[in-house]
């Protein structure tokens, strides 16, 4: 048997070492290529799980306006409604994660899971991206309606009991958890119906089909402003600056926080480098003072964290409204 010597064993002919060496290279540059990635020079769509309108259309469309100039191409807000955001994130937990699908998110998102049987995981089936915002929900009735007060909506409720109406913005949502904490802490008598969005029950209560509603403040505004609603109390920690004789739910002696959020997710997959991307580009837009400002005169405090401290943020939320579930009696579908 020959024996083959390690100088006969490195005599690689030029030809087929470049050809190994390329054949090397082309395995690693896309691994290279892939840590690199940046956000698609293409149409982003961002997915908005409820119907025009609402405050997470609202905010949607707000952010996506300014990050269509940063990028230099457009953010396209797409309206997906239905099952309390269930039907929009199950879209864009089983899109493309090429970094051109963003959920936009809030507090019905960590709610939903309480009572709904769900085709996705809320922690695992999304990465976090970014948090927007936080606003104060407010309760507001028609503006023809004989009630005040808090205290005079309970106390109207219980002298015509099961004919008082509460626009929802559909079960499992922001606004049916809400109420229904409200409906404990203070007895009130209300009848929930449930609609496609914070939109058509909003315009619902304008045309007096519904008395009573709860929203938040950035989409109650315009129609306070125009006199078609009026406000009983501000579900928040604090009275908003620009309505500083509306009192807060707890000087009304029920003491609830019951403040909505808003933020960014993307499908699980979506390349690390172009979720942080779009975190930075999102902080970038939540620190300039026209947004603030913007933001602060809907009623609404911009929230820019880290992806780390959202991850947790998400966490806490999916448990606390599981306990408020169980104690209201919130039924799983």
């Amino acid at each position: 048997m020959t024996e083959t010597t390690m100088d006969e064993c490195i005599r690689i002919p030029r030809r087929q070492f470049n050809l190994a060496l390329a054949g090397t290279l082309g395995l690693a540059l896309p691994l290279g290529a892939r840590a690199q990635q940046k956000i698609p020079d293409r149409p982003i769509m961002l997915t908005v799980p409820f119907a025009p309108g609402g405050s997470n259309d609202i905010m949607g469309r707000a952010i996506a306006e300014r990050l269509s100039t940063r990028f230099g191409h457009n953010v396209v807000v797409e309206n997906r409604p239905g099952a309390g955001s269930v039907v929009g994130a199950e879209h864009v937990a089983r899109s493309r994660p090429d970094g051109t699908n963003l959920l936009l998110i809030s507090a019905a998102f960590t709610m939903t899971p309480a009572v709904t049987a769900l085709s996705y995981d809320p922690l695992k089936s999304f990465v976090p991206v970014a948090m927007l915002a936080m606003g104060p929900s407010v309760i507001a009735v028609t503006s023809s309606f004989p009630a005040n007060t808090v205290q005079e909506l309970i106390d109207y409720s219980h002298k015509h009991p099961g004919k008082v109406f509460f626009g929802s913005a559909g079960v499992a949502s922001f606004q049916h958890f809400a109420i229904e904490l409200f409906k404990m802490k203070s007895g009130a008598d209300l009848t929930v119906v449930q609609y496609k969005g914070g939109g058509p029950a909003l315009l619902d209560l304008v045309a007096g089909n519904v008395q009573v509603s709860l929203g938040s403040l950035i989409q109650m505004r315009p129609f306070l402003e125009s006199g078609k609603i009026k406000l009983l109390a501000i579900a928040g920690p604090k009275r908003v600056a620009f309505l500083p004789k509306i009192p807060t739910l707890k000087e009304a002696g029920i003491d609830i926080d019951m403040r909505n959020w808003w933020a960014l997710l993307a499908p699980t997959g979506t390349p690390d480098s172009i979720v942080q991307q779009f975190h930075d580009e999102v902080n970038v837009v939540l620190k300039n003072p026209k947004v603030e400002q913007r933001f602060a005169a809907e009623g609404a405090d911009t929230m820019p964290m880290s992806r780390e401290q959202l991850a947790a943020f998400l966490k806490e939320q999916l448990a606390k409204w599981a306990e408020v579930a169980a104690k209201t009696g919130i039924k799983k579908n």
